[in-house]
């Protein structure tokens, strides 16, 4: 057995996602999130509810005072919460969440619970926001106290025409179809802001390649590990009559326990997380091409303005345009200032990455190394 796989071949690309990020914003409070546990509830009709429970920890860097309290959420609290930041902060970029799933993994969607909350609590605009500061407060964390105020809420903004509803995306927000009929519609000139949001656009995807590339590297070195164990288990079960009770196949139990655990460590820790971190991209990417549609319609719906056809539609086009004008100024404004949170973000996770993983596997291999130079193996 080699003593440690092949360091990990993408260090330049890391360096090449990590240059991009600001210096890193020193921080007095940290947060830490653990999954306690979760509960399972069936309905009268056999729907199944799983609600999770997590510890919130609050550390003051400086004096290292700490402060826990427990919530219980379900997946469609999440959904809330993420709906609601991209209502209330149209431009930032919100934290991806798991798709709804009839079966999934629940450790794993714990963890990208996890993850969602640790990027919405290290973002200081967003942990500033009513709905996040419900959703991690104390006030409400029970798993009743959170499901009323929910209900409350989406009574109240049924009323002025809110979106709320689970799987709608922030697109919906700002759909709009016209029959055009035979207008000509005059394409637009791409101004500064474009070309600006085009240079982000750029760099998002280069970065998401990188990471693309980063997480295929760490995959490929975990399904070796799970490969390892598979063998070693094999092995283990043909030799079982002959050997089990003997000291060597005592030990080699004991490396196989170290491989599989090994083996869900790394993968929990790391290609969940990088997982996450592309789904972000997407978000962050969405945004700009939502930006530059809604140049695009209030392009169009100033022309029409003009057109006899849609004289009956002025006041609902001027409207419209007003609208959508805010929420370009809005969408701008709060996606440059986000880019800066989000490139420093990624950066922590692959400065993580880069020292961690290694430490990890090397860890691995130690630990194995170690029972096989146990007398008599």
């Amino acid at each position: 057995m080699k003593d440690n796989y092949d360091l990990i071949t993408t260090s330049q690309a890391i360096f090449d996602v990590v240059k991009r990020g600001n210096q890193v914003e020193e921080t007095r409070i940290q947060y830490e999130i653990k999954c306690i546990g979760n509960e399972i509830e069936t309905s009268q009709i056999g729907k199944e509810t799983v609600k999770y429970k997590f510890t919130i920890t609050k550390i003051d860097l400086l004096t290292q005072n700490k402060k826990s309290h427990d919530i219980v959420r379900r997946y469609t609290h999440f959904l809330w919460l993420q709906n609601e930041l991209q209502n209330k902060q149209i431009g930032r970029i919100i934290p991806s969440l798991p798709e709804r799933q009839t079966v999934y993994d629940k450790d794993k969607r714990k963890l990208e619970f996890v993850f969602f909350m640790q990027k919405i609590l290290s973002h200081k605009k967003l942990q500033s926001v009513d709905c996040s500061e419900k959703f991690f407060g104390e006030e409400l964390k029970e798993y009743d106290a959170f499901q009323q105020y929910i209900e409350n809420m989406k009574d109240q903004q049924n009323i002025i025409n809110k979106f709320i509803n689970a799987g709608l995306s922030i697109m919906s927000m700002f759909s709009k179809v016209y029959n055009y009929k035979n207008v000509q519609i005059i394409p637009r000139i791409p101004d500064e802001f474009d070309k600006q949001f085009d240079e982000y656009k750029k760099e998002l995807e280069q970065n998401k390649l990188n990471t693309e590339i980063i997480t295929s590297d760490l995959q490929k070195i975990v399904q070796k590990l799970q490969i390892q164990t598979r063998a070693l288990s094999n092995s283990s079960e043909i030799f079982m009559n002959e050997c089990q009770g003997s000291e060597e196949f005592n030990i080699l139990q004991i490396i196989i326990k170290i491989y599989e655990s090994y083996e869900i460590r790394l993968r929990q820790k790391y290609i969940y997380r990088m997982e996450t971190s592309l789904k972000d991209y997407d978000e962050a990417i969405k945004l700009i091409n939502l930006y530059k549609e809604l140049k695009d319609q209030i392009n169009q719906d100033t022309q029409l303005i003009n057109n006899p056809n849609y004289r009956s539609q002025i006041d609902e086009l001027k409207s419209e345009i007003n609208n959508n004008k805010q929420k370009v100024e809005q969408l701008n404004i709060n996606f440059i200032d986000d880019i800066k949170i989000f490139r420093q973000q990624q950066s922590w996770c692959l400065n993580d990455v880069q020292k961690n993983f290694q430490i990890d596997l090397q860890d691995c291999y130690q630990s194995i190394k170690q029972q096989k130079n146990v007398e008599h193996f």
